[in-house]
């Protein structure tokens, strides 16, 4: 899964660094009509900044000794996607403790939460659970969970290892859903598909891409896990992998020419493979292929960051930088003056390279 890694070294959890080898999976809901990261994870550059500054990346969130390891919510580009914010291996202040003990600790459960909206968008809710369902499966295959031990905060409550609560099963309720519906969609992504050969082997899976085969997307595509159309201007170019997960998520990131970055994923019955990896690899140790630019992020340095629609001092000004942020450059030049400028991945204009420092 494309996870965004945002450890909140700050709260007092991360701090005590408390070990524990996982035994289940908690599933939380914030209960606040906020579906977007920034709220509760400190990542600017990937989740937006949050003005508000009441991330969880503090000694206490809100005054509270609280933390859980992950949130799945809208990220700075609008797609939901999972943050991770405590490392897996320690334990988490999330569930609260019942008559029995506490899934924090002893067993200790991997815990996450949901971002709420305002539990009406049917399709943020898909979304959203959809990502949820995915995460816990690949937590279970990484640490041998039985899908048994994914609870929600409510059932953790029920059965004695949890405080009084009900998420997120008032917000299941809604779409005529509960928890048994989730642990069935766990099961399904967990599911090997691959059928038996006739000589009673496993049967070669057939569209198997790698990490850094170029693709291009084909017929009616939409995202994975969403209804949402893929633009005709993606599949108008041919695109890199950069992550493959589970049976047929694939998240596709640079372009050929290196000038965009999308980090998108796909269902894999949507591309088809223009030149794989190993080929690659193999012009270039031939000498057919030249180094392709790959976009990098850079933060601002200077306090105000004139955005120009060419790479040009003497350009129309369309813009100008104030918060000393983090963004994404997808493509470079050198003016007559032999000053470096940057074209921002937002497509709005470029701006001097002198003014930011590199960060990846």
């Amino acid at each position: 899964m494309d996870i965004i890694k945002a450890h909140a070294k700050k709260n007092l959890c991360y701090i005590a660094a408390q070990k524990m080898t996982p035994k289940g999976i908690v599933v939380h809901s914030t209960g606040a009509n906020n579906p977007y990261l920034k709220r509760y994870v400190d990542a600017p550059d990937k989740v937006g900044k949050n003005t508000g500054n009441n991330h969880w990346n503090v000694a206490k969130p809100n005054g509270n000794m609280v933390c859980v390891h992950a949130f799945i919510g809208y990220d700075r580009d609008g797609r939901v996607r999972v943050a991770e914010i405590l490392p897996l291996d320690i334990c988490c202040w999330g569930v609260g403790s019942g008559k029995k003990g506490s899934y924090n600790f002893d067993p200790a459960y991997i815990q996450f939460e949901i971002c709420e909206d305002d539990l009406s968008n049917r399709d943020y809710y898909k979304k959203a659970f959809s990502v949820a369902a995915e995460y816990c499966a690949e937590l279970c295959r990484k640490y041998g969970i039985s899908t048994k031990n994914i609870v929600g905060h409510c059932e953790a409550y029920r059965k004695g290892y949890g405080s009084n609560h009900a998420d997120p099963e008032h917000w299941m309720k809604k779409f005529h859903e509960d928890m048994d519906d989730f642990r069935s969609a766990v099961k399904k992504q967990l599911k090997n598909t691959a059928k038996p050969d006739s000589k009673g082997g496993t049967a070669k899976k057939e569209n198997t891409f790698l990490k850094g085969d170029l693709v291009s997307v084909t017929g009616n595509a939409v995202y994975y896990g969403s209804s949402e159309t893929i633009p005709q201007w993606v599949k108008a170019q041919k695109w890199y992998i950069k992550e493959v997960s589970g049976e047929n998520r694939i998240i596709i990131d640079a372009n050929e020419k290196g000038t965009a970055s999308i980090c998108s994923p796909i269902h894999k019955k949507y591309l088809k493979l223009i030149k794989s990896a190993k080929e690659k690899k193999q012009d270039k140790a031939s000498g057919k292929t030249n180094k392709k630019f790959a976009p990098y992020t850079v933060k601002i340095t200077a306090d105000q960051t004139y955005i120009f629609k060419e790479p040009d001092q003497k350009s129309q000004k369309v813009g100008k930088i104030s918060d000393k942020g983090v963004y994404t450059i997808v493509k470079e030049k050198t003016d007559s003056a032999r000053s470096k400028w940057g074209q921002l991945k937002s497509g709005v204009g470029w701006i001097r390279l002198c003014n930011v420092k590199k960060l990846r």
